[in-house]
C-alpha cells in the first residue's frame, strides 16, 4: 500500500508501542527476534526491490552501544538496506557506528538540536561515513522562536510594524502558495458549472 502510494522507503522500528522520539528516555524495546521478523516481513511484502527499508534501533539509550550495534548488525543481516542507529551520545560512538557498518550499509544520522547526539555539519557527517543525514523537526523549532518573537514584539508594541522586516506581506505568502493558480484553476470549474 504505502509503495503504491509513492513511498521510497519504509522505517521500521525496535521501539515498543507507545514509540517515543529517540531523544527522550523511557523507551522500550521489542525483542531483536520480533524486529528481525518484521524486516523479514517487510521484504516479503514490497513489490520491489527499489523500495527500501530502513531497520532503526532505539538500543543506546535503553540497553548501551554494544547491544545496539549488536541489534543492527543483525538487522542488516536481516536484510535491511539502510541502518539507523539512533541517539548516538558522543562523535566517538557515532564513529563506532560506521566503523561497524559504514562499508556495507547506508548509515543515518539524526541531527535534533538539544537532543543525545552531537550536532555536526551535514558536510562532517558525510566525511564521517552517514549517507542519510536528517535534521527532523528543526523548522517547528525554528518557526516556534520566530512565533514568539512576533507576539512578544505585537504585546510589546500593539502592532506588527516592527516584525514586518522578519514576515511576508500578504501577496508574498500568496506567491508563495501559489494562490493566483488556484484561484484560476477554480474559476476554470466555475465556468464549466455555471
Amino acid at each position: 500500500m504505502f509503495e503504491r502510494m509513492g513511498a521510497n522507503a519504509l522505517q521500521l522500528e525496535d521501539q515498543s508501542m507507545p514509540k517515543r522520539c529517540g531523544h527522550l528516555r523511557g523507551k522500550k524495546l521489542i525483542s531483536r527476534n520480533e524486529m528481525v521478523g518484521k524486516i523479514h516481513a517487510a521484504l516479503d511484502a514490497r513489490a520491489g526491490k527499489e523500495t527500501l527499508i530502513i531497520a532503526r534501533t532505539d538500543a543506546i539509550s535503553v540497553e548501551g552501544v554494544d547491544e545496539a550495534l549488536d541489534r543492527a548488525a543483525a538487522y542488516s543481516e536481516a536484510g535491511a538496506d539502510i541502518l539507523f542507529v539512533e541517539a548516538p551520545q558522543s562523535v566517538d560512538q557515532m564513529r563506532d557506528v560506521v566503523a561497524r557498518f559504514g562499508d556495507s550499509v547506508p548509515l543515518v544520522a539524526n541531527m535534533v538540536e538539544g537532543g543525545f547526539t552531537p550536532i555536526l555539519p551535514a558536510r562532517e557527517l558525510s566525511n564521517m561515513g552517514f549517507r542519510l543525514i536528517i535534521f527532523p523537526g528543526g523548522i517547528a523549532r525554528a518557526v516556534a522562536v520566530t512565533a514568539q518573537d512576533y507576539y512578544h514584539n505585537l504585546l510589546r508594541t500593539g502592532s506588527n510594524t516592527e516584525f514586518t522586516d522578519k514576515m511576508l506581506d500578504f501577496d508574498g505568502l500568496n506567491n508563495l502558495i501559489g494562490t493566483n493558480k488556484m484561484l484560476a484553476k477554480g474559476h476554470k470549474y466555475d465556468e464549466e458549472t455555471g
